[in-house]
């Protein structure tokens, strides 16, 4: 069991290895603090990009929660008078429209008048002048 144990091990793998193979990974691994080194020398800006990132996000979000805070409550408030305007503009709209509906229907009223009272007066007319 033990030697099972330790044909699975690390080491047991890389003996199981290709020699190319396992000399690669044994460079690879043996070089990796130079590499590491290599990479952060190589990678300055984008490194120190991230980590003043991290460390200036708290601060930034701080500053502007206010303006963050101002700009919210601006809008807040714009919304609400445009809610007003634009329900007195409907009301507005609303009577101008009742209006001219009651226009059409006194026009239409009189003009029905106007032909009953023709037609009265013709009635009328023609009565008369049959009886005489």
């Amino acid at each position: 069991m033990v030697e099972q144990m330790n044909q699975n091990s690390p080491e047991s793998l890389n003996n199981n290895l290709p020699v190319v193979v396992n000399q690669t990974w044994q460079q690879t691994t043996h070089n990796l603090p130079q590499q590491i080194k290599k990479t952060f020398i190589q990678n300055k800006v984008p490194i120190a990009v991230g980590v003043g990132t991290i460390v200036l996000t708290p601060i930034i979000l701080s500053l502007l929660k206010p303006v963050a805070q101002v700009t919210i409550k601006t809008g807040v408030s714009l919304i609400e008078k445009t809610k007003g305007a634009l329900a007195e503009t409907v009301e507005v709209f609303g009577d101008i429209v009742a209006e001219a509906k009651a226009e059409v229907a006194a026009e239409t009223q009189h003009k029905a008048n106007l032909k009953a009272g023709l037609y009265s007066q013709q009635q009328s007319n023609t009565s008369k002048s049959a009886t005489s």
